[in-house]
């Protein structure tokens, strides 16, 4: 593809999203074989926050280094202010400057995927380190059917089956050797370093702290590169000289040859990789912001524990409402029915905290919070395979919280529907002295709960605020989605039956049987 379509392609895909396939399993792989940071957004949190649709918003790589850190650096938010503003400089760099966000997203555009995850597979892997192997497939590969090649053009007849032989034999080799060899990665990882040298060649200040690392990490691998060269020619024009390779035995000689390099330049390849990947990632969110169509804010971190969102919204939603909330001292009880909004309320706050400890930006009017280390328990599932109920998976997600407060950051912590997996009686005892616990100056629970009796047990530790809906036999239900100071007085649960077409016969009863039992609570 010329220079001329490419640029065409990635000025239209800056202005929209990019439309392409995503597996989850190799986006996340970088970050699995990293080590977990102290505040890392366990499984749990990312589901809860529905965090892999809000990465597919975000998301405008190219590379496969660009989605995997892009991704890992969602997973992984900071506590340092300036590391957050100097990652909103070069999105602000990249926005302003077209010049440098086209000739690097040229490079990546290029660079492509690593559809297979075969670079990172064969870094992580245990590579065979077998000096014998390099000496033995070099004697076979390269000596032998250069004499066998050279005796058969002075004598045809005699030595062609020595050509014959040695093709065989290496056949064979490749056969023996093809789990082994991860030619693929290899080809990746010269693509990654072709790149790296690109890149590195760019000269811009806006990004110099970038290119100075990539330099020196070349540095440390340019051996790797030289050994790469034959493996990347005989790839070419769709394996076209694969029959070669095999042949000749390039790919077993040059794995063989660098395999012992890789494992000890394994860091390097490493810094390679995030580097490269940071800059496409932060990319990636200049264009998201550019795009956006509802205001977005530079977030104020305070020292004091508080969370303050002004018009916050939800990135999934494209009409939303926006919704503001203030909290200090005292968490938050949410009441209302279901759809009408609680969950998303919860989602819309906890994105809006890692956008603004991932990329110094949250989707709202104004943004004022503390730095907080996020854990939630939103949509808890019983494991059947594990043999974990309901109520199990609930309680360990509850204990991951009250875990948190033993480190040093604040935690937010939303909770949707406690301990909806067990009996009334207990759950209420449980959930009141759990958010009593909770509620202890370093976090900011915010629960939502369709049980009254945790109103009147926390109404003098909580803030109450609701969520409210209406149902009539014309229009059915309908939700404003607005939050509203104080607790829901609506009870439209047996409403909305009526309404979709319940026997008349169940729902006046269900009335009836609802006025016994609030009577006799």
């Amino acid at each position: 593809m010329d220079r001329r379509t490419i640029l065409s392609i990635i000025r239209k895909e800056y202005k929209g999203d990019i439309e392409k396939s995503r597996k989850f399993e190799h986006i996340k792989r970088f970050f699995s074989m990293m080590e977990k940071e102290e505040y890392t957004i366990d499984d749990d949190t990312w589901n809860d926050m529905d965090m892999n649709r809000v990465y597919e918003k975000l998301d405008r790589t190219y590379s496969t280094l660009g989605e995997c850190v892009l991704y890992f650096m969602l997973r992984n938010p900071l506590k340092d202010e300036e590391k957050l503003k100097n990652r909103d400089i070069l999105i602000e760099t990249f926005k302003n400057d077209s010049k440098l966000r086209e000739s690097l997203s040229s490079i990546f555009f290029e660079l492509s995927t690593d559809s297979k995850n075969t670079f990172l597979d064969m870094i992580e892997s245990e590579l065979v380190v077998n000096k014998f192997k390099y000496y033995l497939y070099t004697l076979l590969g390269k000596i032998f059917p250069i004499i066998a090649i050279i005796l058969t053009i002075l004598s045809p007849e005699k030595y062609v089956m020595m050509v014959l032989g040695s093709a065989s034999l290496n056949m064979f080799v490749n056969h023996l050797e093809r789990n082994t060899i991860k030619s693929r990665g290899i080809i990746y990882l010269k693509d990654i370093l072709k790149s790296a040298k690109k890149i590195s060649n760019i000269k811009n200040t806006n990004i110099k702290d970038y290119t100075d690392t990539i330099t020196t990490n070349l540095k440390q691998v340019k051996n790797i590169d030289r050994s790469t060269l034959l493996i990347g020619l005989v790839n070419m024009w769709a394996g076209f000289f694969e029959p070669i390779s095999v042949l000749f035995l390039i790919e077993e000689c040059a794995y063989y040859r660098i395999s012992g390099v890789l494992k000890e330049k394994k860091e390097y390849l490493i810094n390679l990789f995030h580097t490269l990947g940071e800059l496409e990632a932060i990319m990636s969110i200049s264009g998201y912001q550019n795009n956006l169509k509802h205001p977005y804010t530079k977030p104020i971190f305070t020292k004091e524990v508080s969370l303050t969102i002004t018009e916050g919204v939800h990135p999934l939603l494209d009409n939303p409402v926006a919704n503001s909330i203030s909290i200090k001292n005292k968490g938050i009880v949410l009441t209302g029915t279901n759809m009408s909004g609680k969950s998303t309320f919860l989602r819309m706050i906890g994105i809006n905290i890692l956008l603004s400890q991932t990329f110094y930006f949250a989707l709202a009017k104004d943004y004022k919070a503390s730095f907080f280390n996020i854990v939630s328990s939103i949509s808890p599932n019983d494991d059947l395979s594990k043999g974990k109920s309901y109520y199990m998976a609930e309680a360990e997600g509850i204990l991951r919280i009250v875990n948190a407060l033993k480190k040093q950051l604040p935690v937010f912590c939303p909770i949707d529907e406690i301990f909806r997996g067990t009996n009334p009686i207990e759950r209420i005892a449980m959930s009141a002295e759990i958010l009593s616990y909770l509620n202890n100056g370093r976090t900011i629970p915010i629960v939502a709960t369709h049980d009254r009796e945790l109103v009147d047990i926390l109404k003098n530790i909580y803030e109450f605020y609701y969520f409210s809906e209406d149902v009539d036999n014309k229009n059915g239900l309908s939700f404003d989605y607005k939050l509203k100071v104080g607790v829901s007085q609506t009870r439209n649960a047996i409403r909305l039956l009526e309404y979709i077409g319940y026997p008349k016969e169940v729902t006046e009863k269900a009335y009836k049987r609802a006025e016994t039992i609030e009577g006799f609570v």
